[in-house]
């Protein structure tokens, strides 16, 4: 339509997409981020936790909740958070202390999909979901471990810092993948949007099987390193799930799916770790340290919400939806004639493309009745063909008697004198 029309744009055609003008406002706070991780580690390195840098302790730490959060993280971004992450990683911990690695993550891969099957075929909200899962996983890991701490037996000696490697690589390609504008709008479809609630589709199974069987995974994997960390099983959820939504948030993941940047959520890790060892070694109160995570939490729900408002504005999507459409003037460009819909005793079947001068019709002559009720005289279309002429009808035989009164009086009712067809006989 612009070649033929020239300044006239196709407002059908979907808008272009720009994967960078979507990602711009994430990679901005991101920068934020960087700089407020590099000080929160220089702060714990020149203090007192040089140990923790030189020794390799901290990477554990930042691995077993870095994959917590890449978990839970993943299940935002499809629109379905997993709140059972803490739980079952606790149930990977008890597994991996008593069966082993391989018997932990497969177990605690198996309810997650359990869990994304009922979430993507019920269409129920993940979180209620989950979240009752997870009350279930943790009263039977308490059960089957009748409240007491399971040492681990094997303790790996490889490096520790391949598993932090493994969680920033991990995320930071997770990252990337959802940068791609088509997985990312495939993925995202259980983003609240309307539509009726409950309703089935399979692009919301797919993305609950990726959101809430990814974060699952990813929590055994979490239960795993913090065994090795701990070098024991604990009963209690470790509490991964507040302190995975708390970086999450942090990092500008929506909790509304779909939105989220690419190293954010290592560098919230790497921040929230970093001060949760300043505080603990301030030896400050437990509640102060509690209050600290929470005000955390909520700045990145602020975060969240200006990442949103932004968000809404720089989507072509959106952009394309909230546009009014172009008004044409009338005419331009002509619409092509419909004929009208024909009409009762030969009405025209189409309207003339111009004026016409129909031929007049026949005068009836003149009568002494009234004229009978009909249309207005005026011009027709096709015009009115007049019907042949015929001799007027031979008189009657017999002509009234002399002696009958003359008529005195309006005449009878009937029809006009006037030549009729078909001729009478």
């Amino acid at each position: 339509m612009r070649g033929i029309f020239p300044g006239m744009s196709d407002v059908t055609a979907p808008p272009p997409v720009r994967p960078l003008r979507e990602l711009l406002p994430h990679l901005i706070w991101e920068a934020v981020l960087l700089l407020v991780a590099i000080g929160v580690a220089v702060t714990l390195y020149s203090g007192k936790g040089e140990r923790l840098f030189t020794s390799g302790g901290i990477w554990l730490p930042i691995a077993s909740l870095g994959f917590a959060t890449t978990g839970l993280a993943l299940s935002l971004r499809t629109g379905t958070p997993n709140l059972a992450v803490g739980p079952l990683a606790s149930l990977a911990a008890f597994l991996y202390a008593d069966q082993g690695m391989g018997v932990a993550i497969l177990a605690v891969a198996g309810l997650g999909l359990l869990l994304a099957l009922l979430v993507g075929l019920t269409g129920m909200p993940a979180w209620a979901v989950t979240l009752i899962g997870g009350l279930a996983v943790s009263a039977t890991v308490i059960g089957a471990t009748d409240g007491k701490v399971t040492p681990l037996r094997d303790v790996p000696d490889g490096p520790r810092w391949i598993w932090g490697i493994a969680f920033i690589v991990l995320s930071i390609v997770g990252g990337v993948v959802f940068a791609i504008p088509a997985v990312r709008r495939y993925l995202a479809a259980n983003r609240p949007a309307g539509g009726e609630t409950g309703a089935f589709s399979l692009a919301k199974l797919v993305g609950a099987l990726v959101g809430v069987f990814g974060s699952s995974v990813l929590a055994a994997v979490a239960g795993v390193v913090l065994t090795i960390q701990q070098v024991s099983a604990g009963v209690i959820d470790p509490g991964f799930t507040l302190a995975g939504l708390v970086c999450a948030l942090l990092a500008g993941v929506s909790p509304f799916g779909r939105r989220a940047g690419i190293l954010g959520v290592v560098l919230a890790v790497v921040i929230y770790v970093c001060t949760r060892y300043l505080l603990t070694l301030e030896n400050l109160d437990i509640w102060i340290t509690m209050l600290i995570e929470a005000l955390i939490g909520l700045f990145g729900v602020l975060v969240v919400w200006l990442l949103e408002l932004i968000g809404r504005r720089a989507s072509p999507y959106v952009a394309a939806a909230s546009r009014p459409a172009p008004v044409i003037a009338p005419g331009f460009p002509p619409p092509p004639y419909a004929p009208a819909p024909v009409g009762a005793y030969g009405a025209a079947p189409f309207a003339p493309p111009g004026p016409v001068n129909p031929a007049p019709p026949l005068a009836p002559p003149p009568s002494s009745a009234p004229p009978a009720a009909g249309p207005p005289p005026g011009p027709s279309w096709p015009p009115a063909v007049a019907p042949p002429m015929s001799a007027p009808p031979a008189p009657p035989s017999s002509a009234p008697p002399s002696s009958a009164p003359p008529a005195s009086g309006p005449p009878a009712a009937g029809p006009p004198p006037g030549p009729s067809w078909p001729p009478a006989q």
